[in-house]
């Protein structure tokens, strides 16, 4: 039996479409990180501008980049966010490879030891950005120790670089059996959620337009308050978090697909 040293765990690398994503997908996991000393970056890749039904694009774009994301960075630790400002809602016109390009540069700029982002094959994703962004994340990082894919990155002094790990969340998730203990964070979790007050109001106005459409009657919707949401939504990530937790035995929990770049190494090397 050969024994491997395991290196310290260094950077986190988040990619995701819109400003809230990170926080409803992975916010518990992403404090625990930061909480255990690791930097934690982000890639926003869209510019937020269509998610409201009562503001104009511009306020809305400078809302939720400026100041919403910001804050909801300093509830969980994060050290940096960058925005790419492609137009929300339409990342699946913009050519992957053109997005794996820009993926691919932060990673050998960064040089994460884990990578968090969309699993690109999970089912029922409904949305064109969460599926764009998943799949050029997940080349850039399967293809960014290789110098020959963009040369030009080495010649400006990136060097190629092997991503460790990487975490794949999804609505739907499929061959997920990672489950991280958010119990200690849950409630930064929901703090920064609550950052972003644009996108939880309009998922509120969302929420009570699809009950009326359906005919829907229920106890919760007088919670439904668009000016007062916190209880609604503490109940429901509370409540999402303990059923995702429940397989494993945690009280609050999220979930991911999980890979390492030495899969197949270590299956080797317990030969």
């Amino acid at each position: 039996m050969h024994e491997a040293k395991i290196m310290k765990k260094g950077p986190v690398l988040l990619i995701t479409a819109h400003a809230d994503d990170a926080e409803f997908f992975a916010g518990g996991t992403i404090a625990k990180f930061a909480a255990e000393g690791r930097d934690v970056y982000e890639i926003i890749t869209t510019n937020n501008e269509r998610g409201s039904f009562e503001m104009d694009s511009s306020q809305l774009v400078t809302d939720s980049r400026d100041k919403e994301a910001n804050e909801a960075a300093r509830i969980l630790g994060k050290k940096e966010i960058f925005f790419l400002e492609y137009p929300d809602g339409f990342l699946g016109d913009t050519p992957l490879n053109e997005l794996r390009e820009k993926f691919m540069r932060f990673i050998r700029e960064i040089r994460p030891y884990t990578l968090m982002t969309f699993d690109p094959w999970a089912p029922y994703e409904p949305h064109p950005d969460h599926r764009a962004v998943g799949m050029a994340a997940v080349e850039a990082a399967g293809f960014a120790h290789l110098p020959l894919y963009h040369p030009e990155h080495v010649r400006e002094g990136l060097a190629p670089h092997v991503t460790a790990e990487s975490y794949y969340f999804a609505k739907s998730p499929m061959n997920a059996e990672k489950f991280v203990d958010i119990g200690q964070f849950i409630d930064k979790k929901i703090d920064a959620l609550c950052a972003h007050d644009c996108q939880i109001k309009m998922m509120v106005d969302d929420f009570l337009m699809s009950a009326k459409a359906c005919g829907m009657e229920s106890d919760m919707l007088p919670m439904m308050d668009r000016n007062n949401y916190r209880p609604m939504l503490e109940m429901f990530i509370r409540q999402w978090a303990q059923k995702t937790g429940e397989p494993a035995g945690i009280e609050y929990a999220e979930v991911f697909r999980y890979e390492t770049a030495n899969d197949l190494i270590r299956e080797l090397m317990s030969l």
